[in-house]
């Protein structure tokens, strides 16, 4: 009788890990579909753009001026919000953003005088390099655009 409830226990287990395994495997299967679909319309170099920011935001240095730093801070806000709007194909979040973004570029460039030298550089470096591909991931977007319109 002990055997037969082993026996019992085992088929239970095995049949319910069997079940387990198989919904984890469907779950992720939706989870890469939704997520294929979100980003679908993007380009694969539009994606190393948009990469490409988000880590310039996340590894800004801290700068010696306060005033620098808070614009600093409302320019990465932005710069978040637009990687959203991208990704969410909300056109007018994006420009809405972008407009903000220059609002706040245009006030660390005046900023920037009161910086020591080697602050300046710092900030300067990351600042052509978010210009560059934000420029690099609007083009990007925008051949896709044109070639999803020359298709249908």
């Amino acid at each position: 009788m002990k055997s037969f409830h082993k026996l019992l226990t085992i088929i239970i287990t095995t049949a319910f890990l069997g079940s387990c395994s198989t919904n984890s495997t469907a779950s992720e299967q939706v989870h890469s579909d939704l997520l294929s679909d979100t980003y679908s319309y993007l380009s694969p170099e539009a994606i190393v753009y948009a990469s490409s920011i988000s880590n310039l935001i996340s590894t800004f240095p801290k700068f010696r001026n306060n005033a620098v730093n808070t614009e600093v801070s409302f320019l990465k806000n932005s710069l978040t919000d637009y990687l959203s709007s991208v990704r969410d194909f909300n056109q007018s979040a994006k420009h809405k953003s972008l407009d903000e973004f220059e609002k706040y570029y245009k006030k660390i460039q005046k900023l920037r005088k009161f910086l020591v030298k080697d602050d300046d550089e710092v900030l300067n470096r990351y600042m052509v390099k978010i210009k560059t591909n934000i420029n690099l991931l609007e083009a990007s977007q925008s051949k896709t655009e044109e070639t999803a319109m020359s298709s249908n």
